[in-house]
């Protein structure tokens, strides 16, 4: 397992990681280490990927090709450009997928359009389901390769894009805070009764909204951790010009928040990208309407709702997200069946958001803590260890 430090921009080197399976891909990190000394702002970047994604989709490299199309589109405002990439990533996964034994489509339907996503049936007996998704820029196949393993210890796995992501994005139909009208959507299309659920980066906060107001959900995983939509973008900050920002936000005073935003835009590339990707997910043209729409995702006066079993995570080096967000979401999750902490270290390789870099050891952490509540999945696991 390994987090590549390929280059010094601390969001674009992180963002260059993700596809790289935690220094698995020999062969993709090879290709990518030639190339990434040109990256140099949000311009490069996208002329380099651009470059990756022809050279792999002229090569018949359609895995390759829809993950360098997936990069190329990332530091991109939202427009005609951005959602030609995205066209050219869904059709290069889509014959990189072709006939790939337990990979089902599905389109649920929603309103404005369908949410895109995929079933990986249990091998074997099905003993769970677990439902996925993830936040503020993902797109669900990426995840293809961390939860396909879950499929082995006796879960069907359910993916789906919601709304503000990936193809559900792509049809105009933007980010909510209401997640739980996505959760209904996708249990109802499955006809499902007892589900646990997954929300990664944002879509920790969205997991934790959903389960607050959809009682199908018994278990759910918040991975990482987050408890306002703004929390993200003030992180990125200059110290003491986030609460600035805050002060003009809640005073209603658009001019002042849009002049301090062009200022800090110029200063951090994360916190530019956090606006960017703000507007773009949101629908919304200005960074005030932006910061608005964000600001409703906010699980003060929620998380009292959730009954359930919580598991909520972070990374103790986490660029975007606060490790002491957690302490919050703790606190107030009164009424929770049970609530379970789990902080990834350096020591482990795995500090960074969402754990890339040793993402497997999240998804070991998730199976040990779902196995609690799955008789038959515990027993197939201990099965397993006493064999080996």
């Amino acid at each position: 397992m390994a987090y590549l430090q390929l280059l010094p921009d601390l969001g674009m080197n992180y963002t260059l990681n993700r596809p790289l399976f935690d220094g698995q891909a020999k062969a993709r990190i090879r290709e990518v280490s030639a190339v990434a000394p040109q990256i140099k702002d949000f311009e490069s970047w996208y002329t380099v990927w651009l470059g990756l994604a022809q050279k792999a989709e002229r090569e018949q490299r359609w895995l390759d090709a829809a993950t360098y199309y997936h990069q190329a589109e990332f530091y991109l405002p939202a427009g005609d450009q951005r959602n030609q990439l995205y066209d050219n990533f869904a059709r290069n996964y889509a014959l990189g997928m072709k006939g790939v034994a337990g990979y089902e489509r599905h389109q649920i339907p929603y309103p404005g359009g369908s949410l895109p996503g995929f079933r990986l049936p249990a091998k074997g007996k099905e003993l769970a389901t677990l439902v996925f998704h993830g936040g503020y820029d993902s797109f669900v196949e990426e995840f293809y390769p961390f939860l396909e393993p879950f499929t082995d210890h006796g879960w069907t796995v359910l993916g789906f894009d919601g709304p503000g992501q990936g193809g559900a994005l792509r049809q105009g139909i933007f980010f909510t805070h209401e997640w739980e009208r996505f959760a209904k959507a996708v249990l109802d299309y499955f006809d499902l009764n007892e589900v646990d659920w997954l929300g990664a980066s944002c879509g920790g906060y969205l997991a934790l909204r959903a389960a607050a107001f959809e009682p199908r959900i018994k278990h759910v995983i918040s991975l990482p951790a987050t408890y306002w939509g703004l929390d993200m973008a003030l992180k990125q900050m200059t110290p003491g010009k986030d609460k600035y920002l805050v002060s003009l936000f809640q005073a209603g005073d658009r001019t002042g928040v849009e002049t301090l935003v062009a200022e800090q835009r110029q200063q951090s590339t994360c916190f530019d990208w956090c606006i960017m990707q703000g507007m773009h997910i949101t629908g919304t043209k200005t960074p005030f309407d932006c910061l608005t729409s964000l600001s409703t995702h906010n699980l003060e006066g929620v998380l009292h709702h959730i009954k359930q079993d919580v598991l909520v995570t972070e990374g103790e080096d986490d660029h975007l997200f606060n490790v002491d967000w957690i302490y919050r979401i703790m606190r107030e999750l009164v009424c929770a069946c049970s609530v379970t902490a789990r902080i990834f270290t350096a020591r482990e390789g795995a500090e960074q958001h969402c754990q890339v870099g040793n993402s497997a050891l999240a998804r070991e952490e998730i199976t040990r803590w779902l196995s609690r509540f799955h008789p038959e999945i515990a027993a197939h696991e201990n099965q397993a260890v006493a064999v080996a």
